[in-house]
């Protein structure tokens, strides 16, 4: 029994194991490096989170490098819109202001007789583009970034506002003025309104309004609707060239054709519409 006994201990001694003890050794240790390496892996995921945390980091931090950008593009839009509708109005009056200088020391009842027809046409001018500017202002109250292709529709909208006094003058400063003075003038009107609505299209599209702020979409098609009576009224003064820039007068259907298609509109949409 004592040399049994030593045997053992000299076979546990060299490391050798009996069959059915060694298979449970292995399971036991097969288990624990699984769980190591269960460990290593999960040790690897935390790794890859914080890898992915760190991608996410980068957009994150890359993000509001983007959304400034946006943000001083549109602060920039807005600045030179503004400062070139100021320059358009300051061009109306100036010529009013030399022909003034040049009636010198004559008396002024004088000078609004001969000048007339001219006053009425810088008057004309500056409500049109005071109309448009106050458009382009709501629209833009509660934007907070760009979008693309809106320096060009916004570039269109201020090429109709730089050229209107040329026709206003065209059809008020002349009495002999033909029908082609009367388009020339209702086609810019026209051109600066397809600009202003292009340039609402491309905010909601981008998302740049403000949240709560943006215009309602199944409304949008109304917006449309003043411009097609301005095209109507340029047919018409083309089909019956009399009638002028009076042709115009088919835009006090606006109003109430708007209400008709928004009658069944709610309290907040009412408040979200900027136009």
């Amino acid at each position: 029994m004592a040399q049994r006994g030593s045997a053992r201990r000299f076979v546990a001694g060299l490391g050798v194991v009996r069959p059915g003890s060694r298979g449970k050794r292995d399971a036991q240790s097969d288990a624990q490096s699984g769980g190591v390496a269960g460990g290593g892996v999960a040790g690897g995921g935390v790794v890859g989170g914080s890898v992915a945390g760190d991608d996410t980091s980068g957009t994150a931090f890359e993000h509001p490098l983007a959304e400034k950008d946006a943000e001083r593009d549109l602060g920039r839009l807005v600045t030179f819109s503004d400062a070139v509708v100021a320059i358009a109005i300051t061009l109306i009056v100036l010529p009013l202001v030399e022909s003034a200088r040049e009636h010198g020391s004559q008396p002024a009842i004088e000078y609004l007789r001969s000048d007339t027809l001219n006053i009425l046409a810088a008057a004309l001018s500056f409500v049109v583009i005071a109309t448009f500017w106050k458009q382009h202002h709501r629209l833009y109250k509660h934007v907070e970034r760009s979008a693309p292709g809106l320096v060009n529709s916004n570039l269109l909208w201020l090429a109709g506002i730089i050229f209107l006094p040329v026709p206003s003058v065209l059809i008020l400063g002349f009495p002999g003025a033909d029908s082609l003075a009367s388009s020339m003038y209702i086609i810019t009107i026209v051109v600066s309104q397809v600009g202003v609505r292009i340039q609402e299209l491309q905010l909601v599209r981008a998302n740049s309004f403000e949240p709560g702020y943006a215009p309602v979409t199944r409304y949008l098609w109304a917006h449309w609707i003043t411009v097609a009576l301005t095209v109507a009224a340029l047919f018409l003064s083309i089909a019956v060239p009399n009638l002028g820039p009076v042709a115009l007068v088919v835009l006090l259907l606006s109003r109430p054709i708007n209400r008709l298609v928004r009658r069944h509109q709610t309290s907040l949409e009412r408040e979200r519409r900027v136009l």
